[in-house]
């Protein structure tokens, strides 16, 4: 597992203040930029890296320190705050660097230090990025031992330096949760969440298979050795069932996600960040609070900013990740795809909601409210909307939580006129009209078969499929 060390300080921990700390700390250690980054390296004489740091980040919101690093570091850490992350090598001398460069920047700046789990070099090999620990032919191996794993720059540094077939895997304790953002990126195609069982092996976060390491592959389901003399043929490659620990309790709350789809036409200012807001003030009460384009969230919500951003980066499709207040209404997160074509651009949101054992109920009722809004306010193409068990902190945990519930599907006024009135009202699904006949937005919910996921999702992909059907004619 990586050595990480937090320091969170009170005054900017600006560059020529971190260097006078690395003299005081590490003055037999050489300090150079790391390649395309403003982060620091740190190695010995040998030309060994030892740990790397991230240049400082201001702290827009103090419940953004909760959410990651816990209410505990939250309570302690100072305000305003500036958040500088280390990441050290796994073993004695690395260790010894990150301690000794974050006590001391703390001590110098005000404030505290926070440490991940002890280290881990089971599958650790030197490289030339601060977060991997292995390469191999197929895929890109990076250890983290925290509480709350995030989407955070050096994970998707690395992704992005494994690069063409690699996937990513990252490997945690059972312990870990991963945030949204990191749950899905590190689940995309090719990628693997690696988790410890406890007693030396390793399984699928996701779907709980025993997995074994593979020198070109890197982790793969484990097939079992054949029974030998049992049978006479060798039998087929398939994995083990699921291993006893994803099979654990599962949480007691309700994850309710929302894939929201918007297209803002050429000719309008685009209105993004928008229909985030509409999907917070009706699932959960409060704006959005802050928002990056990794994790810590550091950047207070600012629509004008976001699309700043967003043509800064055009034509490429930008990938931003927002949170609501942690202390008002449900806790939620998320993440906002922007992608160009033309002058038209397309948003899609997806917004994670953690709620309690019992607040189910009140907030899947206000699903219809929601697509009112959004259509009202031109904000709807497309809507989708499921339920998954989940903790009401919004974090997954690498056990088994059962089949996702699909709640309903929605389409806003263009959409909708495309289809024709007529074909909007038909179809397997009774629809929920809102709005006048020349500016519609239609609400099918999958009603009495959300208790039956299968059935529901079939229900929902015919409705789909209805509408898709009238709208190519």
């Amino acid at each position: 597992m990586s050595y990480d060390t937090v320091a969170l300080v009170a005054r900017e921990p600006g560059l020529e203040r971190v260097i006078r700390v690395l003299e005081q700390t590490a003055s037999d250690l050489w300090v150079s930029p790391h390649p395309d980054t403003a982060m620091l390296e740190l190695r010995d004489g040998d030309g060994a890296l030892l740990a790397t740091v991230e240049p400082g980040l201001a702290m827009a919101s103090r419940q953004e320190i909760g959410r990651l690093l816990g209410q505990d570091t939250q309570d302690t850490a100072p305000d305003p705050c500036w958040w500088v992350e280390t990441r050290a090598r796994p073993d004695e001398a690395g260790r010894r660097v990150a301690d000794g460069f974050a006590q001391t920047l703390a001590a110098r700046l005000g404030g505290t230090v926070w440490t991940s789990g002890p280290a881990d070099t089971a599958f650790w090999t030197e490289t030339a990025h601060p977060a991997i620990d292995r390469v191999t032919d197929r895929a890109v191996l990076v250890s983290q031992d925290r509480p709350v794993v995030p989407w955070s720059s050096w994970l998707a540094d690395a992704a992005v330096r494994g690069g063409g077939e690699r996937g990513l895997q990252l490997r945690t304790p059972a312990s870990s949760r991963l945030t949204l953002s990191a749950w899905t990126a590190v689940t995309a195609s090719r990628g693997l969440w690696v988790v410890q069982d406890g007693d030396g092996g390793h399984f699928d976060g996701t779907s709980g298979l025993a997995l074994s390491w593979d020198e070109q592959q890197g982790f793969v389901p484990h097939v079992p050795d054949p029974p030998g003399k049992r049978r006479r043929k060798p039998v087929g490659q398939v994995p083990e069932g699921p291993v006893p620990a994803f099979l654990d309790e599962p949480p007691t709350g309700t994850h309710l996600e929302v894939r929201l789809s918007i297209v803002h036409p050429e000719g309008e200012e685009p209105r993004i960040g928008r229909g985030a807001e509409v999907l917070a003030e009706c699932l959960s009460g409060p704006p959005p609070a802050a928002w990056d384009l990794h994790e810590p969230l550091t950047r207070p919500w600012d629509p004008a900013r976001m699309l700043d951003s967003a043509r800064h980066r055009a034509p490429e499709r930008l990938l931003l990740h927002f949170a609501g207040p942690w202390e008002q209404g449900h806790p939620y997160v998320g993440r906002i795809g922007l992608t160009w074509s033309g002058d038209v651009l397309s948003e899609e949101v997806t917004m994670l909601v953690g709620l309690e054992q019992g607040a189910e109920g009140q907030s899947l009722s206000r699903l219809a409210e929601t697509v009112e809004a959004l259509g009202e306010r031109d904000l709807l193409d497309t809507l989708w909307a499921r339920r998954f068990v989940g903790r009401p902190d919004t974090t997954h945990v690498p056990v088994w939580r059962g089949l996702g519930s699909p709640l309903g599907i929605a389409v806003g006024p263009r959409r909708a006129e495309k289809v024709g009135l007529t074909a909007t009202e038909n179809g397997p699904i009774p629809g929920t009209p809102f709005g006048p006949p020349e500016h519609r937005s239609v609400w099918y919910p999958a009603l009495g078969d959300v208790d039956d996921p299968r059935r529901a999702l079939k229900v929902l992909r015919a409705q789909w499929q209805h509408l898709t059907e009238h709208a190519q004619q």
